[in-house]
């Protein structure tokens, strides 16, 4: 007898759904292992997605969970409170509910044919004569043993089936951990600018954000390296000279937590019988740690050489590795450039920030990020950075810092 499954999918948030979806359009017998109870909780993510990009992964979500769609730009504050404004002259980005838009995309999967086990966690698989071999279990101690020709990994950071397979994880020790909290009754906020706060004292080594749903409620959150994220962020709300000023008056109705990889890709992503997607291959954005974009671009990558996979009865790693060659043409060369940015920008004491955002204002730089910006492809930008002459002195003051920035690529 054969498999029980073509491909079996561990993980089914967005970007295993992605995959699940892509595969089970083209007729493979497709499974999702997914092992919370309620897909997409715990959140993990902001829910700002692009236009751009939700249009190139055909992905655009319900209207009755989108809470903004109206994101022109953002607001950058600088340490000391000096705000930059980048606004475009058209709509950018929109805002929704996350855990809401994983369940949309799980349930078109289901809906194509994939076969959902859920609330399942795999704790083992293996490779025996050409196939995988995954057992699951849930919180009655119900337990699954099922077979698979391909397994598709899109577990998260955690990447323990990987590791069992022979590929490693990003390093847990350099995720960033990461609060939100979602806030009604704000004060002063312009729900079309997402405002970034620049700030080592709370968010250090990342950023903290506040991602309007309305002129009055907005998600609030920050990463940073430090293990008390909520603890810090609720520091922020009460200090900040900006922030606490939206907040005076404000309560909190929701607060969600995760990690962030911010890494940049993994060292590889296919192997005999395995494809990996989104953050547990490191396809997250290492600058904000957004991944439902590139991640769900990699994940149709995958689901799309695993169809092919099954039609051809190939599932060694020299058939594979297609996909990693696939996926990479796509973005690699963006994500190491935006990991760059993320190592250099981590290193930037609050002082050193304070001058960098006086020297984008005073030397006119602002039009051409406005002109250049783009959310999911952030590695244009930094190219055009590279080329700004007018910011040499503040490189060369830097020099350090950027020098071991590029080392550590």
């Amino acid at each position: 007898m054969g498999p029980d499954f073509d491909i079996i999918v561990i993980g089914g948030s967005a970007n295993g759904s992605q995959a699940a979806h892509t595969s089970a359009k083209r007729g493979a017998r497709v499974a999702v292992i997914e092992e919370h109870p309620t897909t997409g909780l715990p959140e993990h993510c902001s829910g700002l997605f692009s236009y751009w990009g939700l249009e190139k992964i055909d992905s655009y979500p319900p209207d009755n969970i989108v809470f903004n769609y109206d994101i022109y730009g953002s607001r950058i504050i600088s340490p000391n409170g000096k705000t930059l404004t980048v606004k475009k002259n058209y709509k950018h980005a929109l805002v929704c509910d996350r855990a809401a838009y994983d369940r949309f995309l799980l349930e078109r999967s289901v809906k194509v044919g994939v076969t959902l086990f859920q609330p399942f966690r795999a704790t083992h698989v293996k490779r025996v004569n050409g196939s995988i071999y995954v057992t699951a279990s849930n919180s009655n101690h119900d337990q699954l043993e099922l077979t698979c020709s391909l397994l598709i990994s899109a577990e998260g950071v955690r990447g323990t089936m990987v590791s069992q397979l022979g590929l490693a994880a990003p390093p847990v020790t350099k995720t960033v951990n990461a609060a939100q909290f979602y806030m009604n009754d704000l004060s002063g906020v312009d729900h079309e600018l997402v405002e970034v706060y620049q700030s080592q004292k709370y968010a250090k080594e990342f950023f903290a954000w506040l991602i309007p749903m309305s002129s009055t409620s907005a998600k609030i959150g920050l990463g940073t390296s430090r293990k008390a994220a909520s603890k810090q962020l609720a520091k922020m709300i009460s200090e900040h000279p900006v922030l606490k000023e939206h907040c005076k008056n404000a309560d909190i109705t929701r607060k969600t937590g995760g990690r962030i990889p911010t890494t940049g890709p993994v060292k590889q992503t296919y192997g005999d019988n395995l494809l990996l997607v989104g953050d547990v291959a490191g396809q997250t954005k290492p600058t904000t740690g957004g991944g439902v974009i590139l991640g769900g671009i990699a994940a149709q990558i995958a689901g799309n050489v695993a169809a092919d996979a099954v039609t051809e009865n190939r599932f060694d790693a020299n058939y594979l590795k297609r996909y990693e060659k696939l996926w990479k043409k796509e973005m690699h060369n963006n994500l190491r450039l935006m990991r760059l940015v993320r190592l250099y920008m981590d290193k930037l004491t609050d002082n050193e920030m304070n001058s960098f955002f006086a020297s984008l204002a005073s030397r006119g730089i602002l039009e051409d990020i406005q002109t250049h910006g783009h959310v999911d492809n952030q590695g244009k930008l930094v190219l055009k950075f590279m080329r700004f002459w007018r910011l040499y002195p503040f490189y060369l003051r830097t020099s350090g810092r950027l020098l071991s920035s590029l080392i550590r690529m």
